[in-house]
């Protein structure tokens, strides 16, 4: 099992779309299968550290965002 960053789209109870960055995590076929119940928080022992875990959530910028919820792993549009 893998994981990574990635940017989930929670629904609230008003039926609003706010994002969040989670730990994603991947099955043997790499399709995401599972998630962080809470969001990712940045912090480390050191500076290099945190600059390390700043650099990966970056890139999550770059992947398409995914439903948070029932409606995991599907694609937010």
């Amino acid at each position: 099992m893998s994981w990574n960053h990635r940017i989930l789209a929670h629904e609230d109870h008003k039926k609003e779309i706010y994002l969040v960055i989670h730990d994603v995590y991947y099955n043997e076929k790499n399709i995401p299968d599972g998630y962080s119940e809470n969001g990712v928080t940045i912090g480390g022992e050191t500076l290099k550290d945190i600059k390390w875990t700043l650099s990966k959530m970056k890139e999550c910028l770059k992947k398409p965002i995914l439903y948070a919820g029932d409606r995991f792993p599907q694609e937010f549009k």
